[in-house]
């Protein structure tokens, strides 16, 4: 009889966790969705679908669209600054249940006139629209084993108004500064341990005062190159300051750099080991300054 009891139990617990994989496992079509804001976590925009392939436990999911240009075109506009940041985001169907994806692959690309530019996400969907004006269709690819979904959404490129006004575009729209560290172990470079701030934007009344922030130290070795590179940012800044910082916060030295350079390397040697530096970089309309950012970095 105990037998039995326990046979029983144990077909029950198979079933009813048979009918929990099945739940969990149909999976439909997911929802995609576009922030395009400053902090990246601003209303979500919907992206349309277009050609779907899709089978699940709810049924089959086939959509074909002839021309996603087209068909992208006719859809709402979402408006967004010149290099503005956005990332993706995708929802399950609650239609159909389940948001359990294997290790979907994800692409996106922006159409224009015929034309396909593929976009560069990096590991959480993190990416940059173009810094050219017009309008574009971005297109995203969400395929998950032998399901595939891609959507639309009709994306204008322009600049803000008070932008076209002379002002700097939005901090957050700006390339930043890179910083790389080069030595025998990584010949091709990686990047170091670094802070970059804004100190102020558009609303300057006169040069900031300069404070040492404090930042984490970066691992560096003497026979190293440091290399800054600021050649991505438009607008250019119109001064480049380097300041070297002694281990005690006082300033040792303030070089400002020539104007045609886009680049700074410091070779390290052990004199240089515990020191800090800055790079500072301030835009201005002739006397007026517009903006002022600060890249430091520390060298352990």
């Amino acid at each position: 009889m105990k037998k039995s009891l326990k046979l029983v139990s144990a077909m029950l617990l198979m079933s009813a966790l048979s009918g929990c994989f099945a739940e969990d496992y149909d999976v439909g079509v997911p929802r995609a969705y576009l922030l395009a804001d400053d902090s990246l976590r601003g209303q979500p925009v919907p992206l349309v679908e277009a050609n779907i392939d899709w089978s699940s436990s709810s049924g089959d999911v086939s959509e074909t669209v002839v021309d996603i240009e087209e068909f992208g075109l006719s859809q709402e506009a979402i408006t967004v600054a010149p290099n503005q940041p956005a990332s993706l985001d995708f929802k399950e169907n609650e239609e159909n249940g389940g948001d359990i994806w294997t290790d979907p692959t994800i692409t996106a690309a922006l159409w224009k006139g015929g034309e396909k530019t593929k976009l560069e996400l990096n590991d959480v969907r993190e990416f940059r629209f173009p810094r050219t004006e017009g309008n574009y269709v971005l297109e995203v690819e969400f395929i998950d084993r032998e399901d595939k979904a891609q959507y639309i959404g009709n994306v204008v490129i322009e600049e803000p108004a008070e932008q076209k006004a002379g002002q700097l575009p939005e901090f957050t729209h700006m390339d930043m500064p890179s910083i790389t560290k080069i030595d025998s172990a990584e010949p091709n470079g990686e990047t170091f341990d670094h802070s970059y701030s804004e100190v102020c934007w558009n609303d300057c009344d006169a040069d900031g005062n300069y404070t040492v922030p404090d930042v984490h130290s970066g691992d560096a070795e003497a026979g190293s190159e440091i290399v800054i590179d600021w050649g991505t940012m438009e607008p250019n800044p119109s001064e480049v300051i380097l300041i070297e910082i002694d281990d005690n916060g006082d300033k040792i030295s303030e070089e400002t750099i020539a104007a045609d350079n886009s680049t700074i390397t410091i070779k390290v040697s052990e004199q240089e080991l515990g020191r800090q530096y800055s790079v500072q970089y301030l835009w201005r309309d002739g006397k007026e300054l517009l903006g002022h950012s600060s890249l430091d970095f520390k060298l352990k």
